[in-house]
């Protein structure tokens, strides 16, 4: 599992704890939860949000290449064309 995913797993499993906090208590008698204070959270939506925003980079630099990517194939294949027609 690569490093992002590992984080962002992680940080998804951390904010989920939050609701099922109240499902664990109504459902185990000898549950108590760990505290977990404002820091704690404001830590894990600053992880989730800087993963999101590294790999919204990584997507819009595959975007690009894709997109070079396609406008030389698209440029090869009018050459190809004008070739053919003549």
């Amino acid at each position: 599992m690569s490093d992002h995913r590992l984080h962002a797993v992680f940080g998804v499993l951390f904010i989920l704890s939050f609701f099922v906090d109240d499902i664990a208590r109504k459902a185990l008698a000898s549950w108590s939860d760990p505290t977990v204070g404002l820091l704690s959270l404001a830590v894990a939506l600053i992880w989730l949000a800087s993963f999101f925003l590294s790999r919204g980079k990584v997507l819009e630099e595959e975007l690009k290449v894709m997109r070079d990517r396609l406008d030389r194939a698209d440029r090869r294949i009018k050459a190809l064309e004008d070739e053919l027609a003549l």
